[in-house]
């Protein structure tokens, strides 16, 4: 595993940005940071805040809310949660920030924090439940001993938790398995000695440092958004600054430009080519996005959806039915759009005022279940939210 210094010279915000944070605990990553390649990369595509350039198609706004009933399951008070997972229509579990992970066992009402030792200073940004009980949580630690990417497991569905382990210096996003062995996680982006953004990969399963190999995902060394696609044939797609592939588990990868004009933010491949690509941005507009193919990338439609608030998660059923999620915690926005046809139009199909940054699904009886995790910042604190609909 190769080694490196970190030191972010200069960052961009993706996750949220509070257009005056003073009030904000400093102790949060809230607003998540993302190294640019270097200090003196003054490229537009590298800020957030870019002017998009003029498109000639028309832009889809949402349509009024229709379809779907969501019920608000649980909220979680001085907690930012950024991922959740369910592995039954009972179990599932959820990770966020200062350590906290947390798990029902009756599909979502009641939560139970998880004892994790030694975790106040992590910060998880992924989980994922290869079994009821099987879990592995990823994301980084920040605090006296330094800044590294993190992540840990448990075997017993959280009665007991493995230590930090950690692939080196950079921050690690979400992560996803395949058929159990083949494992991936994306990182934040790049450090000092190495332009590169990296992808850490296993196909054994990723019990521990040594499982897991480095491959330069984004030689540009530009950031990807939190959700990437991994499909079970091992191709994995991620998007930010650049839209880049893997045909091969996360061991090599080719990039290109981002779908859209500005950059991209979650992906989500249902197959080899039906695929979503959301996006958004936060100033000088608080404004989302949503792209659609059909044939694998090699053509993007232009914007299917230009909604109030920056899309960050992604979840499709079916090739015509899906959702996508996102909000801005700092003007107090954000839900779930809804699409019956594949993505071409959107309806707004709950509005929560929270910032919605991933969903879960579990078949269950003929129907889908369906979970949403966001968080607020209300009552001059952070909270989190559990939504769910059955479809």
């Amino acid at each position: 595993m190769r080694v490196r210094v970190v030191c972010f010279a200069s960052f961009l915000l993706l996750a949220s940005l509070s257009f005056s944070q003073t009030s904000v605990d400093s102790g949060r990553h809230v607003s998540q940071t993302l190294p640019t390649a270097s200090s003196g990369n003054d490229s537009s595509r590298n800020v957030l805040s870019a002017e998009r350039a003029q498109e000639s198609h028309m832009i889809a706004q949402p349509a009024a809310a229709q379809g779907n009933t969501w019920q608000l399951l649980a909220t979680l008070p001085g907690i930012i949660i950024h991922d959740v997972d369910f592995p039954t229509d009972k179990i599932g579990y959820a990770v966020g920030e200062q350590g906290q992970v947390w798990k029902p066992t009756d599909g979502g009402t009641n939560w139970t924090q998880q004892n994790l030792s030694d975790a106040s200073s992590d910060y998880f940004y992924g989980v994922q439940a290869l079994t009821a009980k099987k879990v592995i949580i990823t994301g980084f630690y920040d605090g006296s001993g330094g800044a590294y990417g993190v992540f840990r497991w448990t075997e017993d569905g959280g009665t007991t938790w493995g230590s930090d382990l950690s692939t080196g210096p950079e921050w690690l996003q979400q992560v996803r398995f395949v058929k159990k062995q083949n494992g991936l996680m994306l990182t934040l982006g790049p450090v000092e000695g190495d332009p590169d953004t990296l992808a850490e990969y296993t196909s054994d399963g990723g019990a521990g440092i040594s499982d897991w190999n480095s491959a330069d995902a984004n030689p540009d060394g530009g950031w990807f958004g939190t959700q990437f696609s991994f499909l079970n044939n091992l191709h994995a797609r991620a998007s930010g600054i650049n839209f880049c592939t893997s045909l091969t588990g996360g061991s090599d990868w080719t990039c290109g430009p981002s779908v859209d004009s500005v950059f991209d933010g979650p992906v989500f491949f249902l197959n080899d080519k039906d695929g979503f690509v959301g996006g958004g941005e936060i100033s000088p507009n608080v404004e989302g996005w949503m792209h659609v193919t059909t044939n694998g990338g090699t053509t993007w439609s232009g914007r299917t959806l230009d909604g109030p608030w920056p899309i960050r998660s992604i979840l499709f059923l079916t090739k015509k039915i899906g959702w996508a999620g996102g909000g801005n915690v700092y003007t107090d926005v954000g839900g779930m759009y809804f699409s019956t046809d594949g993505g071409n139009t959107w309806s707004v199909d709950v509005t929560t005022n929270s910032e919605m940054g991933s969903c879960s699904d579990h078949a269950v009886s003929g129907h889908h279940q369906i979970w949403c995790a966001g968080f607020n910042y209300t009552d001059d604190d952070f909270n989190s939210v559990i939504y769910s609909t059955t479809y």
